[in-house]
This record gives structure tokens, sequence and C-alpha cells, in this order.
């Protein structure tokens, strides 16, 4: 990796570039807590008033309640490229909604600066292939904020996988979305209101937020607290994240995990499907879904042994499971279950639901923990179920020193800050993450336009004849806010 070596005879200074919940609840504790490392936060940048300077003031409490001395005051700045101008800032957190990710991240490069970018990594697979481009180019350490690579939990269940402990992999499932629901799997069509009946309410004038700059590239459209909530609020906006100008669904949201814990164990960091089969699930009849198929689509990947047939599912016990020729994983969050010696795997709706409640072939389960999601400190963790059953894995199928060993990193904030310093090359680079992102994005347009497609992943575009009259891009950006490496 071309990266700079920095000094390390003074503080390095991080931006935060979008202070939603994610910011609040996440980045800006996690990136505080680098101060031992001789990073710190010195500025919160949002276009809402309210939100950059709560930021900012969560800052200044952190680094107050920990003691840090000669911390000066955190600035709330209000644009962007007032933040990537500024030659002493090193690195910047980019946490705004996806429609923004792929200009900062690329601007952010060229301006000289490290890169940590929440996923999914860009708005479509065009702004991933730049951002590649310009880290390329630049020689930017760069990290996606795809955090469950640092959860040992997957990186367990990968290894078990990459190491051939339950044979060939011949089929994944990666699921998310609701698929009767509000809010299924892909985005929705464009649309000014939550509830139209509320649209006086909704769209009532809020001075705290510049909202020209809120909607930078994406087309223009009135005000709507279903967008932008209004001051700091406690929930994860999903209005959008569900918008085709703004996002990609759950495939761009729970995708972007699970998706990429799927292209890690296949080792498909450098690769990806070469082809995309269209769902054969019912259209939905929610008018929020714009007639759009919710689940179903498939996408094929050419491994030594053969093809692997991913499944986007809905919702359930668990985010990603593999079916080998000799055995199945599956895993989430605070979840694993690992079945060894039952012969070739068919992900059949029976296999299925017995794998769901972890009931499947008794005789032939390792090592299984079914209990609490926890989040990434493991604070509200139900018991040591997990920790055992991660520790049966290791002993059962020797990880230890099994030939393929994954990337450890202690925490993905705290592996970019590490590699920031080193100028290594962090777990989630920008070629993995645009890999990830462009999976999900292969989901949202094979249910967009109700199609399927041969794809060169080499090139991340379309085979030659395929994909006629489908844009890899964003037909135009408003305002000049065009991505370009």
């Amino acid at each position: 990796m071309k990266a700079k070596q920095p000094s390390n005879d003074r503080v390095h200074a991080v931006a935060i570039i979008g202070c939603g919940i994610q910011a609040r609840t996440v980045l800006v504790p996690t990136f505080c807590r680098q101060h031992d490392l001789g990073a710190r936060v010195v500025a919160t940048c949002d276009c809402d008033a309210s939100r950059r300077a709560a930021a900012a003031k969560q800052v200044d409490d952190f680094y107050a309640a920990a003691g840090v001395k000669d911390a000066a005051p955190c600035r709330a700045v209000a644009d962007f490229r007032d933040v990537l101008a500024d030659p002493a800032i090193d690195m910047v957190c980019i946490s705004t909604p996806d429609h923004w990710h792929g200009y900062m991240a690329v601007e952010a490069m060229k301006a000289g600066k490290d890169v940590y970018c929440e996923k999914p990594l860009a708005y479509s697979i065009e702004e991933a292939k730049a951002i590649v481009a310009v880290q390329k180019a630049t020689g930017r350490v760069f990290q996606t904020g795809s955090m469950q690579r640092s959860w040992p939990v997957f990186r367990t269940a990968c290894m078990v996988v990459r190491n051939g402990c339950i044979g060939d992999v011949k089929f994944v499932d990666a699921n998310y979305g609701r698929g009767g629901q509000k809010l299924g799997g892909p985005s929705h069509p464009v649309r000014f209101w939550d509830e139209p009946g509320n649209a006086a309410k909704e769209g009532a004038h809020n001075p705290d937020v510049d909202w020209d700059m809120w909607l930078g590239p994406a087309k223009w459209r009135p005000y709507s607290d279903q967008l932008a909530p209004r001051g700091v609020h406690d929930f994860y906006p999903m209005f959008w994240r569900f918008d085709d100008d703004l996002g990609s669904g759950y495939n761009g949201d729970w995708g972007a995990h699970h998706l990429d814990i799927a292209q890690w164990g296949l080792d498909m960091d450098k690769s990806g499907p070469y082809r995309v089969i269209r769902s054969d699930e019912p259209y939905s009849d929610n008018l929020f879904h714009g007639g759009r198929r919710q689940f179903g689509m498939r996408m094929v990947f050419r491994a030594p042994h053969g093809d692997v047939t991913l499944y986007h599912g809905p919702f359930g016990v668990w985010g990603t499971v593999f079916y080998g020729t000799d055995g199945v994983v599956a895993v989430n969050r605070g979840k694993i279950a690992v079945w060894a010696g039952t012969g070739p795997v068919r992900p059949t709706p029976e296999v299925r639901a017995a794998i769901e409640d972890a009931s499947f072939r008794p005789e032939c389960l390792v090592a299984s923990s079914v209990g609490k999601d926890y989040g990434t400190d493991a604070t509200d963790k139900k018991d040591d179920a997990l920790e055992r059953a991660l520790a049966a894995l290791r002993a059962r199928f020797s990880l230890d020193t099994a030939p393929v060993q994954l990337y450890e990193s202690p925490e993905q904030v705290r592996n970019f800050v590490q590699c920031h310093f080193s100028g290594k090359e962090p777990i989630s680079p920008a070629e993995t993450g645009a890999r990830s992102c462009v999976l999900c994005h292969l989901c949202n347009l094979s249910y967009v336009h109700d199609t399927g497609f041969d794809w060169n992943p080499a090139a991340m575009d379309f085979a030659p004849g395929s994909g006629r009259g489908i844009s890899l891009g964003r037909d135009r950006a408003r305002n000049g806010w065009t991505v370009t490496p």
C-alpha cells in the first residue's frame, strides 16, 4: 500500500462528517477512545446545526471525563469542504446518508486524508469503482465500516468455511429484509412523504438544516423530516435508506453486512458473481414497494470446485448461512451454529426451517450458540455461550494453526487508526468495501428492474450484451456534485 508513514510525534486529527445516530452512538465515542494511539477528534461536521453542535459537545465531554489534557474545544463545522481544505486534519470519518459517500470519500483522499467510510461504500457501482481508483492512485489508508469483519464470531465462521471444514460450499443464504412489511429488501420508488396526509407536518420548515446541502447530488424535492429528522433523534432513519435516489433499501443497509460475510467466506474480496438470476417470488402488493419483489433473487459465483449460488432471503435467526458438501455454518451477531459430517446439504425449505432453530441433524452439530444479539462491546450479552461455542470450534477444527488464517482486527475503527499510523492495509480496504457494495447493488438492480443479467466481476460491469437499459450510476448529479476519479 502506498500510504504515507505518518509522524508519531504529534496528535493526529480526526473529523467526523455526518453526525446522526450512527455517529453519536458508535463512531464519535469509538474514535474518541483512540486518543491512546495519538488520534483525537477535533471537528464534527453536519449540515444540521443542532446535530453538529451536539456531536462537538459529546467530544468535549468525552475528553473531559477521560482526563485528556490539552484537548482544544471540538469545532462544529457546517460545510464538509472546510474540513477537507484543512491541512491539519489527517483522517475523516464519513457517516452521512449513502448518496454523499462517493463524492466525500473521493475528494477526501484527493485532499490527502485517510478515510473511514460507513457501509455501504457508495450509492452506486460506478461510485464504488471511482473510490477504488482514487484510493489506488493516492495510496490513502481507507477503511470501510463493515464492522462485522472485526467480530470474532464472523471471523470464526469464515475460518471454518475457508479451511474446508464443511467441504466445498455450494450454496449460501444472505438473510435480510421483511418481505411482507413496509420495509422489504429493495429500495422504493422516490416519494416525498412517508404519510401523504401528514405532509404539512413532515414538511414544515426546519431552520437548523441546510436542505440544499443535505440533498447534494440527489434530485430536488421538498424538505421532509422523514429524510432529515429534526434535532438529535434516538432512532435510525429508514425513509432515505429506502429511496431510489438516496439509498438501496435493506440491500445496502443489512445486505452490506450479511453479503459482506458471504463474500469473505467465499474468498471473493477481489471477485464477484458472474450471473444474477431474477427472483421468482410473488410481486409485492404493498404500495410502498412499487410492485417490486422483496426477496428471492440469486447470484452465481465461480469457485475452483464449481458454481456457488447465493440466495437472498428475509430476516431470520441467521444472517449468513454456508451450505457445504459435508456440513453447514450459520452465523449472525452473537450467534453461530456449525454442523459437520452431514454429507451434501441443499437449502430446501425443510432444511432452512431446521437450521433456523438449530434443530437440523443434532448428531452432526459441532457447536452452537443461539442467544441474544449483542453489540460491539458485548455489554448486553446474555451469557458466555458464544465464547464457549467459538472455543469449541477452534479446538475441533484446529483453527489457530489452520492453513487459512484470516485478518484479525481488534475493532473496525481502532484497526483503521492503527493502519493510519502504520501505513498497513486495514481489514476492509476500498476494494473489499467496493466488492461488497457491488453485491448490494446487484441485488437491488435485479429487484428494481425485475430482471437477471450476466456480470463481469473483473471489470465490475455487465458482461457484453447484458444489462441493457440499466445504469450503474446516477443519471445526473445535481449542482455539479459529480464523483470523478
